[in-house]
């Protein structure tokens, strides 16, 4: 007969030791391979990220622009084409890792800016959907703004103040969005952006205001569903969950026992005279809501129902110490107020991603967050700092969109003139069109080039081409 001898459970190291003999190892060497599996994936998605080139790019649109966010809205759904799902391969050999987009708004001196910042691979994709909804503007590369500026602090030249905002509520409950901003009677247009224009344009020439919205494509089932079960929560509609597979397996002879119970009762009892008392039978609570929960309901539902981004957002603050002005933050802060609804959602700084700290070695622990979102905004990290949340298209665009013609913020770099092409019928010079006269006499052909029918070939300047076909 085996007897198992278990140590005094006053002593921890003899408890753990017989642990680790009896099969704990099993658990210990299972830890120690799953640590070094993610510390391998970590690895190669570094070296993914690092070998991924980007580019900045300057969008000027021309100062008489018609559009309301809603063109902007379309540019974001264009955005979610860089969705990919990655192969086996691709996720677990080459590192692959969803590549990101930064939309940004910065005030350089009062100097404002819309740029955005994306893999240079995917360039073709966001001229396309720019060019799509304003066929006038003119986009070109630029020089990184952030490069003039160093993580280090403290400092002697500039001081910096710096956040990443966080929501006010789960991310599935709705900012106020650009429809909200449109009278239904005049038709007219209030841009929320004005107010931020205006903060950010009347800076001095010693100060920089940036802000930036990183957005990855989200998996729209995960967070569709967050949404779902909160508004079946709210209306009191029993949501089924699947649960888990020991679950379903635990709890399968009780369903068996139930369904067999159900069917044999069924051709016992007349289900015409039959009547139900169950509580899962009681009409749903959503005809009883108030209007303003039914409000919030109908917000929801029309927010899970668009495409969604993985979003991170930072503002940075930064400028020579004499012209430091921390009452800047106010402002922006106060711009941002206008998204915000009290039953719905909002933006504020994140208390732990922000530089402002209390009692224990304040002035270090400053200068390390300082440091810290500095990185951050530099590199457009999304895994930096805390977690992400998720805004659907709309929501990005009534944030991050072109003026419309009423904004009178006079800082904002806009196009003069609209671009056009050159009428066929414009006068050209002698030697211009001497280039354009068809030759007389004939080129050396080889003998492997095809033979070309007579009365076929260049065209005049204006003129129609001359191998059109002739009746």
């Amino acid at each position: 007969m085996i007897t198992i001898t278990v140590p005094e459970f006053s002593n921890p190291f003899q408890v753990s030791w017989w642990l680790f003999t009896q099969g704990g190892f099993i658990v210990v060497i299972y830890a120690f391979l799953h640590g070094l599996f993610w510390l391998y994936l970590d690895y190669i998605q570094t070296k993914y990220i690092m070998n991924t080139k980007y580019m900045l790019l300057a969008i000027d649109v021309p100062r008489e622009n018609e559009q309301t966010p809603k063109a902007v809205e379309h540019i974001f759904s264009h955005f979610h084409g860089l969705q990919k799902t990655p192969s086996w391969k691709e996720k677990y050999l080459r590192g692959y890792v969803q590549p990101t987009i930064s939309a940004e708004l910065v005030s350089i001196g009062g100097y404002i800016q819309f740029l955005i910042r994306c893999p240079e691979a995917s360039r073709d994709l966001v001229e396309s959907a720019i060019y799509a909804q304003y066929p006038n503007a003119e986009i070109s590369e630029v020089e990184d703004y952030v490069n003039q500026f160093k993580a280090e602090f403290p400092n002697d030249k500039y001081d910096m103040w710096g956040a990443e905002l966080t929501m006010l509520n789960k991310d599935v409950y709705p900012i106020r969005t650009y429809p909200l901003w449109e009278h239904s009677l005049t038709q007219t247009f209030l841009d929320p952006l004005a107010s931020l224009l205006e903060v950010i344009g009347r800076i001095d020439s010693t100060e920089q205001i940036w802000m930036q919205w990183i957005i990855e494509p989200a998996n729209n089932d995960s967070w569709r569903n967050k949404g779902i079960e909160i508004i079946n929560k709210i209306a009191g509609i029993k949501s089924k969950k699947s649960g888990s597979a020991l679950t379903r397996l635990v709890n399968a002879p009780a369903e068996i026992v139930v369904g067999t119970y159900e069917t044999v009762t069924r051709t016992l009892i007349d289900p015409v005279t039959t009547t139900s008392n169950k509580k899962d039978d009681l009409p749903s609570l959503l005809l009883h809501l108030p209007p303003h929960v039914k409000t919030v309901i109908e917000a929801i539902g029309m927010k899970i129902s668009k495409l969604g981004f993985k979003t991170k957002a930072r503002v940075v603050y930064i400028a020579a110490i004499p012209q430091f002005n921390k009452a800047r933050v106010s402002g922006i802060m106060g711009a941002l107020k206008q998204y915000a609804s009290m039953d719905m959602n909002g933006f504020k700084p994140d208390k732990k991603m922000k530089t402002a700290r209390e009692w224990f070695f304040v002035d270090r622990r400053v200068a390390q967050l300082k440091r810290k979102i500095l990185w951050g905004y530099k590199y457009r990290s999304i895994w930096r700092g805390r977690r992400t949340f998720v805004l659907n298209i709309e929501e990005l665009a009534s944030l991050w969109h072109f003026p419309v013609i009423t904004v009178k913020a006079p800082q904002v770099k806009k196009i003069d003139a609209k671009r056009g092409e050159p009428p066929t019928t414009l006068p050209v010079s002698s030697e211009e069109e001497m280039a354009y006269e068809p030759k007389t006499t004939a080129p050396a052909v080889s003998p492997d080039a095809a033979v070309v029918p007579a009365g076929h070939g260049a065209s005049t300047r204006g003129g129609p081409p001359v191998n059109l076909p002739i009746s």
